[in-house]
């Protein structure tokens, strides 16, 4: 872990530095003014990630390969994978104690090895929720006991009387920042070099082997020259999707993960477990819908940070410190996921996102359900030949409707400015919701200036 995160030769990279470069195709920024022409300050990083450092090269016992830190990672790593209790893991590492060396460094239980672990650096936030998904309670409502728009508690009831006796909330957001992450990604050897493929790639003309190979990416450059001056800059997308941990036949909870992943490198590994980052995981038992923006505030905090400021970050490749900014580019979710992200119900007549209000759907006779047959061919081009069957589609008709122009996206937030937010009216719905249109909300998304 530590290896990936800083590299085997951590302080002889710095001590003796020896610029290594995977794009020449740009400056490094050596000779130029600015925040990323800064010497890297050593002292900047926290002494407790130092002293984790050095466990990485600490042998378990003298004249042992293994480091106490690899040891350790792959103890916790057999308890995640085998769902081993925390009593079972203090008696499988006392066993482990009792074989070794007595001048062994192994941690005697599950305590001591989460301290451990904890001071890498890679920090998870444990912010109280409504359980009805209302609200997070933090920010300026990090001290209050009772949903303000619900009126439910936040802590589960309890016989004990004692003040001092911790409380239970009911819902817990737990948030992994993205920060520190991105900034892990330019401090590894093994991935620093590969942030910039991006801009130096050799796009094939007429074929699309990576997203910046589109138009949607050349637009984004164009549109905001500055971000994209700067290679090391992260482009990211977002996934979300919900699962039932407890499988088909278990209990009855929906929970929701969110993973960003960076599109800086190349093909072969943007789509790398690896670099799938999960950012949190929407706690149950059921399905968000419109309040999925609520839990989506802390990350939505971040991003306009790494947007409007940027973080001071090094980068192993050169050796220099730069001022790394992000962006997030793409939502990739299912049409429920994307009705849930964007604000538009993907559900019932006027379900498509894209012809909106301006719909073909019709419910079926006998079960009333929303139908969208037939609605596909107003997109054909004119003298498409389908648009003239009146067999294979809907019998004796002909299509003639000419689809109209896909919104733009200024066209579209003139539509949702007029409507509140989900972290601002949680409970209630846009007025004419369901009869003239399907915005439930205007979306945290809109938060970003891009």
């Amino acid at each position: 872990m530590v290896y990936d995160a800083a590299g085997p030769h951590f302080f002889s990279a710095h001590l003796n530095p020896e610029p290594v470069g995977a794009c020449s195709s740009f400056p490094t920024n050596g000779s130029e003014a600015g925040p990323s022409s800064y010497s890297y300050d050593v002292s900047r990083l926290s002494d407790r990630f130092f002293d984790v450092v050095r466990a990485a090269d600490q042998p378990l016992y003298n004249g042992c390969d293994e480091s106490q830190l690899s040891a350790v990672a792959r103890l916790v790593n057999i308890k995640a994978e085998n769902n081993m209790s925390e009593r079972c893991y203090d008696q499988v590492s006392q066993w482990a104690s009792d074989l070794l060396p007595r001048d062994h460094t192994l941690p005697p239980d599950y305590y001591n090895t989460k301290k451990l672990i904890r001071d890498l650096g890679l920090p998870i936030e444990k912010i109280h929720a409504c359980k009805n998904g209302c609200m997070l309670y933090w920010k300026d409502d990090i001290g209050l006991e009772y949903c303000k728009f619900c009126g439910d508690p936040r802590y589960k009831p309890t016989k004990d009387r004692n003040p001092q006796r911790k409380k239970s909330p009911y819902a817990v957001l737990r948030y992994l920042p993205l920060i520190p992450r991105l900034q892990r990604l330019y401090a590894s050897p093994a991935t620093a070099k590969y942030m910039t493929w991006h801009a130096c790639h050799q796009t094939k003309e007429g074929s699309m082997c990576h997203p910046s190979d589109v138009e949607a990416w050349r637009h984004f450059d164009k549109s905001y020259p500055d971000f994209a001056v700067e290679p090391h800059n992260v482009r990211l997308a977002l996934c979300t999707d919900g699962f039932a941990p407890h499988g088909q036949y278990g209990r009855t909870y929906s929970c929701w993960p969110v993973i960003l992943t960076p599109y800086n490198f190349p093909p072969g590994m943007c789509m790398k477990p690896e670099y799938m980052f999960l950012m949190m995981v929407i706690p149950g038992p059921s399905n968000p819908k419109r309040c999925i923006d609520i839990y989506l505030e802390p990350l939505i905090k971040e991003l306009l940070q790494l947007w409007h400021v940027g973080v001071l970050t090094h980068d192993h490749a050169t050796n220099q410190a730069l001022m790394m900014r992000a962006a997030l580019m793409w939502t990739i979710n299912d049409l429920p996921a994307y009705g849930m992200a964007s604000g538009w119900s993907t559900a019932g007549i006027m379900g498509c996102p894209v012809c909106m209000e301006d719909t073909q759907a019709f419910r079926l006779q006998h079960g009333r359900k929303a139908c969208y047959f037939d609605c596909h061919r107003q997109f054909l081009p004119h003298d498409h030949p389908y648009r003239r069957n009146k067999r294979s589609f809907t019998k004796n008709r002909q299509e003639r409707k000419i689809a109209r122009p896909r919104l733009t996206g200024d066209e579209i937030h003139r539509r949702v400015e007029q409507y509140g937010t989900a972290v601002e009216e949680p409970l209630t719905y846009p007025s004419g919701y369901g009869n003239v249109h399907k915005w439930t909300k205007k979306s945290i998304f809109w938060d970003l200036p891009y």
